[in-house]
């Protein structure tokens, strides 16, 4: 008896796409959405000046997966949180465009950093700046001005690079974020500070 086996082809799932740009600090913002969403975040796109890269070879795959999903709002606009500088500059080479500041709309953003609380930055940490010298803590109680940790800039922001400038009351902490250091200072307290992995402190060099 002859058996025929029909095999049927897998249908070719569309690309979704990636929204990209800078804000009016020239921070950069970045996410991934699904095919599905294509017509609303490209809308979104142009509501917040915002670049689009639809996901078509395995480099725009490889980059849409350490991006966050983004997030639609009913104003039409999106939920685009901001990315490393290296992610961001991928994203540029990647869709063949000069890095230029693109201003988006606050409310496009997300969370953003508390204001300080008092002081500014300029010569507030002598153990480091960006390029400068850091201590990197190998546990918490090592936290102390000068040290590059890690910090979350807000919910679903993810964890980026901070300097301590001051130290607070209470086990608290003024921080600079390293590589935003025009933004104002950030306030956390020392449990919701991360430390950076032995061997993986990237431009930062043990403090004399």
């Amino acid at each position: 008896m002859t058996l025929n086996i029909t095999t049927s082809t897998p249908t070719a799932v569309p690309p979704g796409l990636i929204l990209f740009g800078r804000d009016e600090r020239h921070r950069p913002h970045a996410s991934r959405f699904a095919a599905g969403d294509k017509a609303e975040a490209e809308r979104a796109a142009g509501l917040m000046g915002m670049h689009v890269l639809e996901i078509s070879n395995d480099t725009h795959h490889s980059l849409a997966a350490g991006l966050p999903h983004g997030r639609l709002f009913e104003s039409g606009k999106a939920f685009v949180p901001f990315v490393k500088a290296e992610v961001f500059d991928r994203l540029v080479a990647a869709a063949g465009l000069p890095d230029i500041t693109v201003p988006i709309s606050a409310s496009g953003k997300g969370a953003s950093a508390p204001p300080a609380s008092g002081g500014g930055a300029s010569g507030a940490a002598g153990a480091g700046g960006p390029g400068g010298r850091f201590k990197a803590p190998t546990d918490w109680p090592e936290i102390e001005r000068g040290c590059l940790v890690l910090a979350c800039a807000g919910p679903q922001e993810g964890w980026f690079e901070a300097i301590i400038m001051y130290t607070k009351a209470d086990d608290a902490f003024e921080l600079q974020w390293r590589d935003w250091p025009d933004d104002p200072l950030i306030t956390r307290h020392r449990s919701e500070l991360g430390l950076l992995p032995p061997g993986a402190v990237q431009g930062a060099k043990q403090g004399a």
